[in-house]
């Protein structure tokens, strides 16, 4: 197995781990709105992690201290952009 896909597959492990597991209030850090485990991958209301500091300009993907819950769409906005503010939690005003 090549470390690319031995790194792709601890990956899918943890995220799967992390999002069933850790206390993040089911929020989306970037809107603020509810996200929900049962939609479908890559739907726009779909749970994903958000890399704080993205894995494109040098974040680690698999450093869960930087992880925060987002929507895809959400998440597929902000792309590489830097974080217009710390996300200590989301507010809830939806």
């Amino acid at each position: 197995m090549s470390r690319h896909s031995a790194r792709g597959s601890e990956y899918a492990k943890l995220r799967r781990h992390w999002l069933e597991t850790a206390d993040h209030g089911w929020v989306c850090h970037l809107c603020g709105r509810p996200v929900h485990l049962d939609v479908p991958p890559r739907s726009p209301d779909a749970p994903t992690i958000d890399h704080v500091i993205p894995v494109g300009v040098g974040g680690s993907k698999l450093d869960t201290r930087y992880w925060r819950l987002a929507h895809y769409r959400c998440n597929r906005r902000r792309s590489t952009a830097p974080l217009l503010e710390p996300t200590q939690g989301a507010t809830r005003t939806w």
